[in-house]
């Protein structure tokens, strides 16, 4: 009882909420909508990060490296809100760059005309089915913009999971897209970490 009770107050000054390790926890969401409006999660316990975006300089509990928290619907990380608890304060590292709206999205998945010219570059399209970019990044360097798209990994959540929400699989790592303009998560911790996947050249 005395446990659970120091737990809860651990959280409260974190900004965040007594939530259970078996619930969620965190922003909670997939990180996209994908045209679906469904956001997911796979149910993991939670990393720190509170339901809703903190107050910057607001207290938090500092761990090795974050916590750091994502929250928004873009599949692009600098597109949302990026929070990280830095001497037991929030530092908010959003990018604040100019992101196309997710309305410019093709409607579902199989309309994106993958391996053909796109615009605007830079619009990431997230679905169920998988994750297409608006890029010219690729094993060869494009000078127009192109789609590539990325089926979903078998076992990994899609859309994709916010940066700091919840996962139960340690050490699952899903690729979003990351050599073509999208990101790798990994499972460490029990939150979904932004990790850097070697691309060919």
């Amino acid at each position: 009882m005395k446990a659970a009770v120091l737990l809860s107050l651990v959280l409260i000054a974190c900004g965040g909420t007594t939530t259970s390790p078996l619930d969620d926890g965190g922003s909670g969401n997939d990180g996209g909508t994908g045209n679906d409006g469904s956001p997911g999660s796979d149910g993991g316990p939670s990393n720190g990060c509170p339901t809703s975006p903190p107050t910057a300089g607001s207290a938090c509990v500092s761990t090795k490296g974050g916590p750091k928290c994502e929250y928004g619907t873009n599949p692009d990380p600098g597109c949302n809100q990026l929070f990280v608890c830095v001497s037991n304060a929030w530092v908010d590292q959003s990018s604040g760059q100019l992101c196309a709206p997710q309305s410019d999205c093709p409607t579902t998945y199989a309309s994106v005309p993958n391996g053909q010219d796109c615009k605007p570059e830079g619009l990431d399209c997230a679905y169920k089915e998988g994750q297409c970019n608006c890029s010219t990044a690729g094993p060869v360097q494009q000078t127009q913009a192109t789609w590539h798209c990325s089926p979903a990994t078998q076992g990994c959540p899609s859309p994709r999971p916010d940066i700091g929400s919840g996962c139960s699989q340690a050490g699952l790592q899903c690729d979003y897209g990351a050599c073509t303009g999208g990101v790798a998560l990994e499972c460490t911790d029990g939150a979904w970490e932004q990790t850097f996947t070697p691309c060919p050249l």
